[in-house]
């Protein structure tokens, strides 16, 4: 089944700027929310969120987790409409923060458009699994949950994420990486370097949780 984490499908508001790093378009900020209720009425367990991010680690550092501009249909990476590509993935407690890179793709010029124009774009999860309701009417995310990337969408639900602009001031890898990263990711899954390496994720699964 496919799950589509913004507003209109949980994910994760964000102000993106463009960078002075290299004349590169970066972004850096909140992704993914664990053990918190988003606007979807979804929740996902810090188990369930940090056993995906140890899987894609591999991915990541080989500039493969690319994201789309808007969620697609499916759960399958389509290289022809990457806007961008996450390039770092880190714990700050149970809130799953980010960094990425703008593409020069078509979709990628669109993304960095909209960022120009000063408009607000968001980021938001998208994978495939179940989930099971609790007696709140909470959808509880299982650990059948596989994620697959990180969409930029318009209407994101998760709360307070906002991004900071990435500037020469701000953008030290070693000071980044000793204060976030007290939770190295090591473990590889095959399924996620075939995702990296060809977007041939496909959804397996009848059960559709639906895209909101």
């Amino acid at each position: 089944m496919l799950l589509v984490d913004s507003c209109n499908s949980g994910g994760i508001v964000m102000n993106l700027n463009e960078s002075a790093i290299g004349g590169l378009t970066k972004f850096r900020g909140k992704f993914q929310q664990a053990d918190e209720v988003n606007k979807n009425n979804r929740s996902y367990g810090f188990s369930v969120l940090d056993k995906n991010v140890q899987e894609l680690v591999d991915c990541v550092n080989a500039r493969g987790l690319v994201g789309e501009l808007d969620h697609p249909s499916d759960s399958i990476i389509h290289f022809e409409k990457a806007s961008h590509v996450v390039t770092k993935l880190w714990w700050e407690g149970k809130t799953l923060m980010g960094e990425g890179e703008i593409l020069n793709t078509p979709h990628g010029k669109i993304l960095k458009a909209l960022i120009n124009d000063g408009v607000r774009v968001g980021i938001s999860s998208r994978g495939v699994g179940n989930g099971t309701t609790n007696e709140k009417g909470v959808l509880m995310i299982t650990e059948s949950y596989k994620l697959i990337t990180f969409d930029a969408v318009a209407d994101p639900s998760t709360y307070q994420a906002f991004q900071k602009k990435v500037t020469k001031e701000n953008y030290n890898y070693d000071n980044f990486s000793a204060k976030n990263e007290s939770r190295r990711i090591h473990s590889v899954n095959k399924d996620a370097v075939i995702a990296c390496l060809g977007g041939l994720i496909k959804n397996k699964t009848s059960n559709i949780i639906g895209r909101l």
